[in-house]
């Protein structure tokens, strides 16, 4: 039995924090100075409930510095994608598939997905994020690992949705707005080194 009842929470995060990064890349992207601006931007305004309030139950540095390191391109950063397939082909071998059904690899399969590696692992982190802020009778381990049986649903999520999401209109649209023109947001804005 899985300790999460609802499991659209998964999609849900995944799904409004693509619609932010694509209203943001789409329409702002150039006042952004790096990818990670950008992630950190959509995951705060996604997370804006747990980061804005007095005191805050995930503190905006940690949403930066999740971006920074999802976007780092040094060669020991391994993407959690990479990895959790590296274990799902260690896993078929260990149930005595033969070396010929490995044959998937650890790059992205032959279907295209938009969903960068960069992409998931913010969302799949900013998830692990929000649902420890939310849940204090689980462990770290435990809600870590609801999100690793998750992954594939995740990941149904962001590419749906940078598949199928129309940029520039609903909610989604006026929240970006407000986030990049709001006077009361600059602050954070100049902690994201977007420019005016």
């Amino acid at each position: 039995m899985s300790i999460w009842p609802l499991k659209s929470n998964f999609s849900l995060i995944a799904e409004n924090t693509t619609k932010y990064y694509m209203e943001l890349k789409t329409r702002y992207g150039g006042r952004f100075p790096d990818d990670a601006s950008l992630l950190a931007a959509a995951g705060i305004l996604d997370a804006q409930n747990y980061i804005l309030p007095l005191p805050p139950k995930i503190e905006i540095t940690d949403v930066i510095e999740l971006a920074r390191k999802c976007t780092d391109k040094e060669e020991n950063n391994v993407p959690i994608r990479k990895t959790i397939r590296l274990w799902e082909m260690e896993d078929r071998y260990r149930q005595r598939f033969s070396v010929a059904d490995l044959s998937g690899s650890l790059e992205d399969s032959a279907e295209p997905c938009e969903c960068t590696d960069e992409v998931f692992d913010f969302v799949f982190g900013l998830e692990l994020m929000l649902f420890q802020a939310d849940n204090n009778r689980f462990s770290q381990y435990d809600i870590h690992q609801a999100c690793l049986s998750k992954h594939k649903t995740i990941e149904k999520a962001i590419t749906g949705t940078m598949r199928k999401y129309n940029v520039g209109r609903g909610v989604f649209a006026q929240a970006t707005t407000t986030f990049m023109e709001d006077v009361s947001l600059k602050a954070v804005r100049d902690r994201l080194g977007i420019l005016q």
